[in-house]
């Protein structure tokens, strides 16, 4: 399984340097909807990666396209301008969204 990247060019680039070949730069939301559907098409990607702020852009089409399958799985990271606040955490999202319950810890 491969790993897509959809983000600034400062993140996008060090994702190349890491080895990730199919990385996209991307500032404007209709292209980044695009490169999204692109991804989400090829059967090699297993991991989307896209910087949070490219994903407040677009995030009507992520919620609709990946709540169409289970993989590749989106992940959202902060940018070089670090993380932005979110109102729901995006891994207790995935985790619900893979169960098919919300599972709550007490502690």
């Amino acid at each position: 399984m491969r790993i897509g990247i959809v983000g600034d060019s400062t993140t996008v680039r060090g994702f190349r340097l890491a080895g990730v070949k199919d990385a996209y730069e991307v500032e404007e939301a209709g292209r980044a909807a695009e490169v999204l559907r692109e991804l989400l098409k090829d059967e090699n990607i297993g991991l989307i990666i896209i910087t949070e702020k490219i994903a407040n852009k677009i995030r009507e089409d992520i919620e609709r396209l990946a709540g169409e399958r289970l993989t590749p799985i989106i992940v959202e990271i902060p940018d070089k301008r670090g993380a932005i606040e979110k109102r729901v955490d995006p891994i207790k999202e995935l985790v619900k969204r893979a169960v098919g319950v919300e599972i709550k810890l007490e502690g």
